[in-house]
């Protein structure tokens, strides 16, 4: 292990000696971080197991209720039970270690089915890494009471960051309000330490002891993969009875997203190869684009930690480093790398106001000034996409039908939804997350509340995006538009992007008035002024 990763490390005694006669038995508990490579936990027991000579086995968890409170997409879920199949696998095949899959509804069952399973099996240390959130936080807390009584150690480490919540602060220790400064003191503290990949190292013991493992359980290939499959089509059943989704053809979702995001770490480092040999020298203009396939297409295997954003980051300095030596720069991948820094701030601002996570907003008193909407018609029109702004219909027709939105058009989305209808943050928060294969809590509230400007580095809330004319720069001839709103493929681009000339066009007597798609259902001026009068209250 490297000195950063034993550096952040929680844990009490890692060393202490196991006095049994019996060799060891160690758990590595996977959560988010479904890999081998580079996952700082994993890499630590199996260095450990190895010193000792102890069998190592693995367990993940599927907690469809705790999901579905957290509003976890189909998407994501169903991505998530095809990942670890493929897990399994290559943990057995490289590791010599068995995955136990099991399922628990909420992460309270995790306790007792974690303490169950090392008594069970005579397990005497589990070692994982840290979830940030509330609800795993708290579990983590408990759990850790209740092993400490049976004398059972419990580790954490920091992995989801390049950099771990609370390692970049102020002079004074207290945690960055706004990006840039964050940023430029992230990137210099990266450019003096010595950032290392973990490798996990297969263990010496052979696992010949049969696992006690509970009813619910899987540990062959096949039985993780059925399994995964009952626990995904059960979820989508419980989403489908669910008013508020039925405009979603949930099937025709899944189709696009397994073609769009096929399973597994190995995929995931192939489309980090081939994006920083192909696409990262043209990021910084490309990915504004979205009719282009120009972004990595690696936020849905960020989320549920399939690669690591530490090897993102090596390789993108990899490329930077080959075009421009260490004298030379480059916009376009430095540009990248700033988004993954995003990444790391929206984790470390949580970790700093825990409050987010109870909904409430970073600036709580702008907030709570704001006359929020609750409008149920309009919040619908939102959602499905019949707002009459074309870009905006467009995106969430688009969200519908694959799980995912381009970067941009998240912005553009969630500042229609808040300043254009004044409507609540907080819906729109949690529609993204239910639909989105790569929502994770930290970054998608960072940017609803960028956007609502209630947030950190917020933008200032008469900084309102116009989405005519987003669309007239980014979508400039309508492929985007057009591709998710065929109805509109006969208007000319000029009206597409003009409010005014659309809604002419749209309303009665208008060119275009026997199309089956609204007029605008609120015209962005007046609604921008609307909003700028609300927020200087």
């Amino acid at each position: 292990m490297s000195k950063t990763a034993s550096a952040t490390a929680n844990h009490t005694d890692s060393n202490a000696k196991n006095t049994s006669v019996n060799p060891p038995h160690y758990l590595m508990w996977f959560r988010r971080d479904l890999r081998i490579h580079d996952n700082t936990a994993l890499a630590a027991l199996c260095e450990r197991a190895n010193a000792d000579n102890a069998q190592l086995s693995a367990v993940f968890f599927l907690t469809p209720a705790q999901w579905q409170a957290h509003d976890m997409s189909l998407a994501q879920v169903d991505h998530i039970s095809r990942t670890l199949p493929l897990l399994a696998q290559h943990l057995q095949e490289q590791l010599n270690v068995t995955l136990i899959v099991q399922v628990c509804l909420s992460f309270s069952d995790c306790i007792d089915a974690l303490t169950t399973l090392c008594k069970d099996n005579a397990i005497s240390c589990i070692m994982t890494n840290h979830e940030y959130e509330g609800n795993e936080i708290n579990r983590d807390e408990q759990l850790n009471e209740r092993l400490t009584k049976d004398d059972i150690e419990f580790v954490r480490w920091h992995d989801q960051c390049i950099l771990p919540p609370q390692s970049i602060t102020t002079n004074d220790d207290s945690m960055y309000q706004v990006f840039t400064p964050f940023y430029k003191k992230w990137r210099q503290t990266l450019d003096v330490s010595d950032l290392q990949l973990h490798t996990a190292a297969g263990v010496n013991e052979k696992q010949n002891d049969e696992l006690t493992l509970a009813k619910n359980s899987a540990s062959s290939v096949k039985e993780i993969e059925n399994l995964g499959r009952a626990v995904m089509n059960d979820y989508q059943k419980t989403l489908q009875s669910t008013e508020a989704l039925q405009h979603v053809n949930m099937e025709a979702q899944l189709t696009q997203a397994r073609d769009a995001y096929p399973a597994g770490e190995a995929t995931a480092c192939q489309r980090l190869e081939e994006f920083a040999a192909e696409d990262i020298n043209d990021y910084d203009v490309s990915r504004d684009m979205p009719s282009l396939q120009a972004t990595s297409q690696l936020s849905a295997y960020l989320t549920i930690g399939a690669i690591s954003p530490r090897l993102c980051y090596v390789q993108a300095s990899k490329v930077q480093e080959k075009l421009h030596g260490n004298d030379g720069d480059n916009d376009d991948i430095n540009r990248w790398i700033s988004e993954l820094a995003w990444r790391d701030f929206y984790r470390h601002v949580l970790v700093d106001k825990p409050a987010l996570i109870r909904h409430q907003a970073y600036k709580d008193e702008t907030d709570k000034q704001i006359n929020w909407s609750y409008h149920e018609e309009s919040f619908k029109a939102w959602c499905v996409g019949k707002t009459g702004v074309p870009l905006v219909d467009a995106a969430m027709r688009c969200l519908n039908a694959t799980g995912f939105m381009h970067n941009r058009l998240r912005m553009v989305t969630a500042m229609f939804l808040t300043k254009d209808l004044l409507i609540d943050w907080r819906l729109g928060e949690r529609y993204f997350m239910q639909q989105l294969i790569d929502g994770d809590f930290a970054s998608n509230n960072g940017g609803w509340q960028w956007s609502a400007s209630t947030g950190t580095d917020s933008a200032p809330y008469f900084r309102i995006m116009n989405p005519f004319s987003q669309a007239k720069t980014h979508d400039t001839d309508g492929t985007f538009i057009k591709t998710w709103l065929p109805e509109l493929k006969s208007i000319p681009t000029n009206v597409l992007h003009s409010e005014d000339k659309l809604r002419k066009a749209l309303g009665k007597g208008g060119q275009f008035a026997d199309l089956d798609y609204p007029v605008p259902m609120v015209e962005h001026k007046k609604a921008r002024q609307l909003a700028i009068a609300e927020f200087k209250k």
